[in-house]
């Protein structure tokens, strides 16, 4: 289990914890009421936000404005975990820009000497022996 998902678990179970404490047990079933509906009950109270505060400490926002500090729910730093499996391949990328035009072919001086000319070996015509 990875530290953010032990983290997420038990920032859940803190959450039911202060729930229950809040809330105290269920009471058992009331009695059945008739068809006449009543008056509006007051509104309850829900969490409009948990804040992980300086220090590790939860924060926890209610609904009615009131700001609840749960304490340090954080631990000391762990050692690191092993190397993960290598990703899949990700997609090509976007075609770069033209590259810059190639340089022109050096160009070989030639020497002014004249060239010697190798004659082919002589043989006899087709058709004739020595």
């Amino acid at each position: 289990m990875t530290q953010k998902a032990f983290n997420v678990l038990s920032v859940a179970a803190l959450l039911v914890a202060v729930a229950a404490f809040w809330l105290g047990p269920a009471g058992p079933p009331g009695p059945k009421g008739d068809s006449v509906i009543g008056r509006q009950g007051h509104p309850g109270v829900g969490v409009a936000d948990l804040v992980m505060h300086g220090g590790g400490h939860l924060i926890v926002m209610l609904t009615d404005g009131r700001r609840i500090d749960l304490g340090r729910v954080t631990g000391e730093r762990g050692e690191p975990g092993d190397p993960g499996a290598p990703g899949a391949a990700g997609a090509p990328g976007p075609r770069g820009p033209q590259g810059a035009p190639a340089p022109a072919p050096a160009r070989v001086a030639h020497s002014k000497k004249p060239r010697k000319r190798i004659k082919p070996p002589c043989r006899p015509p087709a058709g004739r022996t020595t």
